[in-house]
């Protein structure tokens, strides 16, 4: 048995570890006047980073996931490319469910590729607290892209799960993150409201006393 997990959302906006990856694409509707959006998985480390951060790997599975890709760069490169496909294919899919509509079949054909590719190599573990997710032994099915099929399941567990007025999208100009709105009325409007939320108070302030 390899380290013990907890799927987290400590700290983060999107409410659900699959949306907290959709937005590792920052200012997603910005214009490209404006700069245009600011990608944080630039690499296979920023990658395992973002894993380790949403608790999909822990510290001694982002090592030795490290020394494989550092064996095998090529590989890691593939994966980051199928991380970034499957998580715009995620964000569309979470749009789609958020209006009512269908999720696109080349959509659906990327998150059953991960589904087929990656099966999960976790299991359940007991430690002090109760059950937790855990990785298999190190070198035992563990590849480059296993955690790309413990992604893929959350999301597909989100997506047929989550009702459409759940899912909603940041009200902040140029911000495009989402969130599971898991309030009761479903009234949440900002990612975060220290950040768009705040700007936006101010910026209403600015207008007003300029008006």
């Amino acid at each position: 048995m390899g380290e013990t997990l907890r799927i987290t959302t400590t700290g983060l906006h999107g409410g659900h570890p699959a949306l907290d990856f959709v937005n590792t694409l920052d200012w997603r509707d910005r214009s490209t006047a404006e700069g245009g959006p600011e990608d944080m998985l630039v690499s296979y480390d920023a990658l395992l980073a973002c894993w380790r951060r949403l608790g999909i790997v822990g510290t001694a599975t982002e090592g030795e996931l490290k020394r494989q890709a550092r064996r095998d760069p090529s590989q890691a490169v593939t994966v980051l490319g199928e991380a970034l496909e499957l998580r715009e294919a995620l964000h569309r899919m979470a749009q789609a469910v958020r209006q009512g509509k269908e999720a696109r079949p080349v959509d659906l054909d990327a998150l059953n590729r991960c589904l087929l590719r990656y099966p999960e190599a976790r299991v359940i573990a007991n430690v002090s607290g109760g059950a937790r997710l855990g990785w298999k032994a190190h070198g035992d099915g563990l590849q480059l892209g296993s955690p790309l099929g413990a992604m893929a399941r959350l999301g597909a567990d989100l997506l047929v799960s989550a009702e459409p007025a759940s899912i909603r999208c940041c009200a902040g100009p140029g911000c495009g993150w989402l969130f599971h709105d898991t309030s009761p009325n479903k009234r949440r409007r900002w990612c975060s409201m220290e950040s768009c939320g705040n700007r936006a108070k101010a910026r209403r302030h600015y207008q007003k006393h300029k008006a």
